[in-house]
C-alpha cells in the first residue's frame, strides 16, 4: 500500500492553493487538479508499505507532532513522460517549489530512517533526490501562466498529517481543508 507522510497548509491557504491550482488547469485538460481529493500538501516522504503497517506511520505522526514554516520559491512546469509512477499518462506537472531548508531535510531524513528500520520502502524522489513542492495539478497540454497575484508569496505554516496516497499522489483521506490525520502541532 502506498502510504505518505506530508505537511498541509491552513484552511485559508488551502483554498488559495486550490484556487490557484483551477486558474492555471483552466483550459489545459486538467488531469488533475487540488480540491477533495487532492489537498495541497508538501511531501515529507512516501512508502510502500507492506500489509496493514501503514497504522505505525499513523500512530508515529500523531505521537511527534510537527509545524514547519516552508518558504515559497515560485511556480514550477514540467513535462511527466508517460510511464511515471504517479502520471502513467504522463502530462504537464505545475506546482510551487519550496526551499529544502534544513528543518524539513531532517523531518524528510527521520521519516527515511523510520522507513527503512520497519521495512518500508521509499518511493519517489528521495535522500539526496529530494525536492520539496505543492503539486497544483496535472494537465494535458501546456498550461499559461495564472495571474501572478493568486501565487502565494513568503512563507507558509504548514502541519504535518499522514494518509493513503491515491492517484496522481494525492490524499483523499486529508481532505480539501487540510483537516484529516493531522499530528497535534
Amino acid at each position: 500500500m502506498a502510504y505518505g507522510v506530508v505537511l498541509l497548509p491552513d484552511a485559508r491557504t488551502a483554498r488559495a492553493l486550490t484556487e490557484l491550482s483551477h486558474a492555471i488547469g483552466h483550459g489545459a485538460r486538467p488531469l488533475n487538479q487540488l480540491g477533495d481529493h487532492a489537498p495541497p500538501h508538501v511531501s515529507v516522504l512516501h512508502f510502500d508499505v507492506p500489509g496493514e503497517r501503514d497504522a505505525e506511520i499513523a500512530e508515529h505522526v500523531s505521537r511527534n507532532p510537527v509545524k514547519l514554516t516552508v518558504k515559497v520559491i515560485g511556480l514550477l512546469y514540467v513535462p511527466v513522460p508517460e510511464g511515471d509512477y504517479y502520471v502513467p499518462t504522463g502530462g504537464i506537472y505545475f506546482g510551487v517549489e519550496v526551499v529544502r531548508r534544513p528543518d524539513l531535510d531532517a523531518l524528510h531524513r527521520e521519516y527515511l530512517e523510520f522507513g527503512a528500520a520497519r521495512g518500508m520502502a521509499p518511493l519517489g524522489a528521495v535522500g539526496a533526490d529530494y525536492r520539496p513542492h505543492i503539486t497544483l495539478g496535472v494537465a494535458g497540454v501546456q498550461p499559461a501562466l495564472p495571474p501572478l497575484d493568486m501565487m502565494p508569496l513568503g512563507e507558509l505554516s504548514m502541519t504535518l498529517a499522514s494518509g493513503p496516497i491515491g492517484p496522481f499522489g494525492t490524499f483523499p483521506t486529508l481532505g480539501a481543508d487540510g483537516a484529516g490525520h493531522r499530528s497535534d502541532a
